[in-house]
């Protein structure tokens, strides 16, 4: 229960020191045994920010609240660093692949789409053996992993589904048992991560790949070692800014705007395969947009092509000089490494 309203006479002398200025705030409220808080408002109401409530006309034990922004602050700073604390995602990470030996193959693989009718799930099955069979290959997982088509803006959209949203995880679940050594790192997606967020607020898929991975919630800056070479790479679902004439303008423009001492970008959620590779700053740099599973895509068909393809580029990635050098695919890139 709130104190009493403060004596006159108390009043004035708080008013008094308040004006002297020679005391602190807390040093105040210890010396008339009044709250932090009180101090506050009878210091802004001498201000003229703030007007004091009249002492009651009765004499009770009416409760007054007593609000200090500089409480709040103290302990939103704490939920504060619980909150980062207890979070499995990260903006940076510093990634040994490989025992520095030989050259390591980064693999880019995203938008696979799993629970949808248009998904190609023999290719998914030739995709996973070679991860699995390939040594030194190591895979960043892209994002778009399920469709998971639950946002209800169109029943045809929710019907394309020809696994419910619980059986789709189930099979992310298993399908990553298999391939988790392999895991790079992942990154977030607007289909599975973005989609499960707006409708409920949390997100099982973020859940799953934090827990197992390096995760990126947002745009991530992993550094990539291979024997004693250091590989900067910025790697998201999707970066701002397209061009229809450039599938590599979005991770472009983030490496000359923004991510000026990476050299690799990765993106994917266009469904349309690019490699670049390019000078800018004085530096030699890469991007990459990865093609996609969904292969009779319904929607992709009237508005973008009828025209789709499962191409996912690779990075080799040199042990015994830096030099990153992009594949169209993971066989072009076992060709070289043989060679």
């Amino acid at each position: 229960m709130a104190p009493r309203p403060i004596p006159p006479e108390v009043l004035k002398l708080v008013r008094r020191d308040l004006a002297e200025g020679k005391l602190t705030r807390d040093e105040i409220a210890t010396k008339f045994e009044i709250s932090q808080g009180k101090v506050s408002n009878i210091k802004a109401a001498m201000m003229g920010l703030y007007e004091e409530s009249p002492a009651p006309a009765v004499d009770s034990d009416k409760k007054v609240g007593d609000f200090d922004w500089e409480e709040w602050t103290d302990w939103i700073e704490q939920g504060q660093e619980l909150r980062h604390k207890a979070s499995f995602s990260q903006k940076q990470a510093l990634i040994t692949l490989g025992d520095g030996s030989r050259p390591v193959i980064l693999f880019q693989l995203g938008d696979m789409h799993i629970g949808s009718w248009a998904t190609d799930y023999k290719i998914l099955k030739t995709i996973t053996k070679e991860i699995q069979e390939t040594d030194g290959l190591y895979v960043a997982l892209m994002g778009d992993l399920v469709e998971m088509a639950i946002k209800m803006r169109s029943v045809l959209e929710v019907t394309s589904q020809i696994l419910p949203p619980e059986q789709q995880m189930r099979f992310l679940e298993s399908w990553l048992e298999g391939i988790w050594d392999k895991v790079a790192f992942s990154t977030w997606c607007n289909h599975a991560v973005e989609r499960e967020e707006k409708m409920t607020g949390i997100s099982s898929i973020k859940n799953l790949l934090s827990r197992k991975s390096v995760y990126f919630n947002g745009i991530g800056h992993p550094d990539i070692k291979v024997g004693d070479q250091v590989y900067t790479i910025a790697a998201s679902h999707r970066f701002r800014g397209k061009s229809m004439y450039d599938s590599t303008f979005g991770p472009k423009r983030y490496g000359r705007m923004e991510g000026h001492d990476r050299e690799i970008m990765l993106q994917a959620d266009l469904h349309d395969p690019a490699v670049s590779t390019y000078i800018n700053g004085g530096k030699k740099k890469i991007s990459i947009t990865s093609g996609t599973l969904v292969l009779n895509s319904g929607y992709a068909e009237r508005y973008f092509s009828l025209f789709t393809f499962p191409i996912f580029p690779c990075i080799v990635l040199r042990h015994d000089r830096h030099e990153a050098i992009p594949f169209w695919n993971l066989a072009e890139a076992q060709t070289y490494l043989r060679g």
